[in-house]
């Protein structure tokens, strides 16, 4: 397959109604809750060693939140 068989493809879906995404847009669709404890830890990991941008902003949002956390009842 080439790229311009693949742009092709993805145009013909998105004619027909099919709105494109990409894989970390998935991967937090198939995550459906970030409660479960038990694979968070894989998805994170991914997320950190495959995310580009989005990983900085992960990371970043982590921080944020584990200060959140240490900072006591009054926020």
């Amino acid at each position: 397959m080439s790229a311009e068989a693949h742009d092709m493809a993805v145009r013909r879906m998105a004619a027909a109604g099919a709105v494109p995404i990409n894989w970390i847009a998935v991967m937090a669709e198939w995550r459906r809750d970030w409660a479960r404890e038990e694979t968070a830890a894989g998805v994170t990991s991914v997320i950190a060693e495959h995310g580009g941008a989005s990983a900085v902003a992960f990371a970043w949002e982590m921080q944020l939140l584990a200060g959140r956390a240490g900072a006591g009842p009054g926020l």
